[in-house]
């Protein structure tokens, strides 16, 4: 249904669970993403204790893996998903519509979605906000979409405009991030 609203369930914390902005938390917005996803997706239950662990965790096994954590693209983000987690059951989406974005929402389907965070006007973020930041996609009303984001401890059900959120969407680049590519992994 095209004109109603939908909101999956999602667990939520921030990237920063215990209010430590400092390393590695102040760039683990992509580790908390594919946490929180993974554990909706998967339907288990999540406390904060597993997931700041799910963090470390996933910190050192990047480091070990692609050699750093910071600024994971979408390709690396999905490998997280299948190599890290043995999950599969996803799909990455290139330049998407927001028609696509809200019938994989209907469907259940989750999002993981990465941007310049700085075009974004989250005014809960430590300004000028960050660089490059990631986030889940949850639902969706009539003109916005529903979100977890890990960026700020007031992200969870946080609503961005349709526009705003899709203007602002890019994966890491490492010479400008709005060369970005548009891009965003379907979580089923």
């Amino acid at each position: 249904n095209d004109m109603g609203a939908i909101n999956l369930p999602v667990p939520f914390f921030p990237q920063a669970p215990d209010a430590d902005w400092g390393l590695p938390w102040q760039e683990a917005c992509e580790e908390a993403s594919v946490v929180l996803a993974y554990y909706a997706a998967i339907d288990k239950p999540l406390t904060k204790d597993e997931f700041r662990q799910e963090i470390l965790n996933l910190v050192e096994w990047e480091n070990k893996t692609f050699g750093d954590y910071k600024h994971t693209n979408i390709a690396q983000t999905a490998q997280i998903l299948t190599d890290y987690y043995g999950f599969t059951d996803w799909e990455v989406l290139a330049d998407p519509t927001v028609d696509q974005l809200k019938s994989h929402l209907a469907q259940g389907h989750l999002i993981i979605a990465p941007f310049a965070g700085r075009e974004l006007g989250n005014p809960f973020y430590t300004q000028p906000g960050p660089l490059y930041h990631m986030m889940v996609l949850r639902g969706y009303d009539q003109k916005n979409f529903i979100v977890n984001d890990v960026g700020t401890r007031r992200g969870e059900n946080f609503i961005y405009p349709y526009l705003t959120l899709l203007d602002a969407m890019h994966e890491w680049h490492d010479e400008d991030i709005k060369l970005g590519a548009k891009k965003v992994i379907v979580v089923r």
